[in-house]
């Protein structure tokens, strides 16, 4: 039975995968320099305002009379107390 599709020599095989080679990475450098320019645009934006600026948050100021408990000191989250939740005896 004849071969309807004829082999091709090797060479140029391996020419056609340097070229699809060739074109998958310059798609990938370019690529890759548009996230770098996007990573370091936004890593520098000097002119920022609002929520999304670069400037340090100050820490919540401590109320002035010590910390507010939401229980007792000697209750549990259960509402419970200390020596009630201990299980059985």
């Amino acid at each position: 039975m004849p071969q309807t599709v004829p082999t091709q020599h090797p060479a140029v095989v391996l020419r056609s995968h340097y070229r699809h080679l060739r074109a998958l990475l310059a798609i990938a450098m370019i690529a890759l320099v548009g996230l770098t320019v996007a990573v370091v645009s936004l890593a520098t934006d000097d002119g920022a305002t609002g929520a999304g600026s670069a400037s340090p948050a100050s820490a919540p100021a401590a109320a002035a009379d010590g910390p507010r408990y939401i229980h007792s000191p000697g209750q549990h989250y259960d509402r419970g107390r200390e020596d009630a939740t201990r299980g059985p005896r």
